[in-house]
This record gives structure tokens, sequence and C-alpha cells, in this order.
């Protein structure tokens, strides 16, 4: 019952919220410092089927709405809007630890000349946080660096949303693992099943709209793990 109060109350608060969250983010995306990182992601390959354009847009509207959910100032949620558009433009040089080159892309591109010292170390900060770390062979998401961590709840907004398990496909896709095989499917479930597991949000207005949808995700990938 309890469970079912919380994810009424996220589903009517994020209906409130989505159509100014949508507002802010016909205006921002219009920002140059945005539409210079869009420029370099529409040259990403095409067999990224998941850390692709969409994705960066789907993260600069989920980061804008856990900020205006929490009441965050404009400036706030420019700075992560900026460090959104800029998180992933690295995968256009390379997959693995693509975080530091995007740091030095954006360190060379027109936006960090126009932003302040504070939001450039700020955006710099951001991108760097939404590493995933692996220790001892478990993943986690290292989120030290970072003031404002709008943006890393809402890189991985969809641990908490019904499309969790068609965007852990399209990672597979990306990888390049057959999940036809047996040993490939349970290896690569037990990596995504971990990474649920470890993650835990970093604002308020992630946990009040994502929470209780990400434990149901969680029961359910626990249960299909457990199947293999």
């Amino acid at each position: 019952m309890e469970r079912q109060k919380a994810g009424i109350i996220e589903e009517t608060l994020e209906k409130e919220l989505s159509k100014e969250a949508q507002v802010v983010y016909a205006e921002i995306i219009k920002k140059p410092e945005i539409l210079e990182a869009f420029a370099i992601l529409d040259q990403l390959p095409g067999e990224l089927h998941y850390h692709n354009k969409t994705h960066t847009e789907d993260v600069i509207r989920e980061a804008i709405l856990f900020a205006l959910a929490d009441g965050a100032s404009r400036e706030t949620i420019e700075q992560q809007a900026v460090a959104a558009a800029w998180h992933d433009v690295g995968f256009i040089k390379e997959y693995q630890k693509n975080e530091p080159i995007a740091v030095e892309l954006f360190k060379q591109s027109e936006a960090y000349k126009t932003l302040s010292e504070e939001a450039r170390e700020e955006v710099i900060a951001n991108i760097l946080d939404t590493q995933i770390v692996v220790d001892g062979g478990i993943p986690s998401l290292s989120h030290e660096r970072s003031s404002n961590r709008y943006i890393l709840d809402a890189d991985v907004s969809n641990f908490g949303r019904d499309d969790f398990f068609v965007n852990r496909k399209k990672i597979a896709d990306e990888l390049k693992i057959d999940l036809s095989d047996p040993a490939a499917k349970k290896g690569f479930y037990s990596f995504a099943l971990d990474l649920l597991k470890n993650h835990k949000w970093e604002t308020n207005s992630a946990r009040m709209l994502r929470q209780a949808k990400k434990d149901e995700n969680l029961r359910k990938a626990e249960e299909e793990f457990a199947s293999l």
C-alpha cells in the first residue's frame, strides 16, 4: 500500500512539473553552449544505440525536471543543462574512458569561453562524475566532485522509469553482447544488476520522483537474474 501511494505521488508531481520543465527545456536548448555540443553529438557513430544524442536530450530534460522539483535557481538549471549537453561528447573519439575526452573537448569549445570560472569547474566535475567505477568487479557511480548533482541522477534516470529494461537492451547491443549466449547474458545481467543495487540517488527530487519505480525495476531484475 505504501509503495502504491508513493507511485501515485510520484506520477502526480511529475505531471505538474513536466509542463514547466518542457518550457524551460525548449528555451535552454537554443543556447549556443548547448548547440555546440549537439553539433558534435550529431557526428556520433550509428552503432551507439544508447549513448547518442537522444540520450543526451533525455538527460537534459531530466536534469531540468529534478532541478525544478528541488526549487533550484535558473543559473543552476542552465549550468546543469550545459553539463548534460557535453557529458557524452567524448564518445566521438573513444568508448572507454570517454569522460576525460569530453572534458578536453569542452575546454577547447566556445562554450567554455563564455562561462564563468565557477560554472566551467562545475561542468567539468559533472562530466567526470558520470563515470562508472569498477572496484573488485563491482560497478558503481563515483559522485565525488560535483556540487550540483541533478545531471548525475538524470544520467541514470531510467533506473527509476518504465524504460529501464529497454535501455538495458540498447546498451547490450551497443557493447555487441550476444544475449542469445547464456553465459554472455548472465554476465551482462549480473553487471547491470550490481549497478542498480549499488546506485543511490544524489538529490531529493530524484528520490521522490524515481525511487518507487526503481525499487520495482530492481525486484524484476533480481527475479529475472535468478531464473537464468
